[in-house]
């Protein structure tokens, strides 16, 4: 914020100072337009073969929403941990560390309070805190889905946050 401060301030100061010099001075102050020397052309670059492709890697509190090609967030919700907890599924269960969950073509591997998520080439970690829950939906729909509560810091009162995801389970 500090930061803009001092940026307007240059620039009113500036302006000020333009100004002063112009009417005190008489000197004219001429704005013109430049020729180009060359023409437009796409900037170069390596050919893409120099170019190693590989996937997104890195913390990622938002990582099953990064990749809507295994699930799709449908709810959030922000507040105490109790506060967000009471917003589970009512046939919510807690993944048990060390476990290993697949949906569409991602697989999700739970431990105590974080979690990884791999598809393909990318490998997103959910960083501490983070419990994940799983739930059914309702049968004739075939939905399933995770429940994800990150929390700020290990005591009760420290800001969460739930977020559901859905996902079509293949009949």
């Amino acid at each position: 914020m500090l930061r803009y401060f001092v940026i307007a301030a240059i620039v009113v100061v500036g302006i000020f100072v333009g100004v002063t010099v112009h009417y005190r001075y008489r000197l004219p102050i001429n704005v013109g337009s430049g020729r180009a020397t060359m023409p437009p052309h796409a900037s170069s670059s390596a050919p893409p073969s120099a170019h190693a492709e590989r996937g997104l890697h890195g913390q990622a509190p938002w990582a099953l929403s990064a990749l809507p090609e295994c699930m799709i967030q449908t709810d959030e919700w922000k507040g105490s941990f109790d506060g967000v907890r009471a917003h589970l599924p009512r046939n919510a269960r807690a993944v048990h560390a060390w476990s290993v969950l697949h949906y569409g073509d991602c697989t999700i591997f739970v431990s105590h309070d974080q979690a990884l998520v791999h598809r393909g080439d990318d490998w997103l970690q959910i960083p501490p805190i983070a419990h994940l829950y799983t739930f059914a939906g309702a049968a004739s729909e075939g939905v399933a889905g995770v429940a994800l509560i990150r929390s700020s810091c290990e005591e009760r009162r420290c800001g969460s946050v739930l977020r559901l995801y859905t996902t079509k389970v293949p009949k």
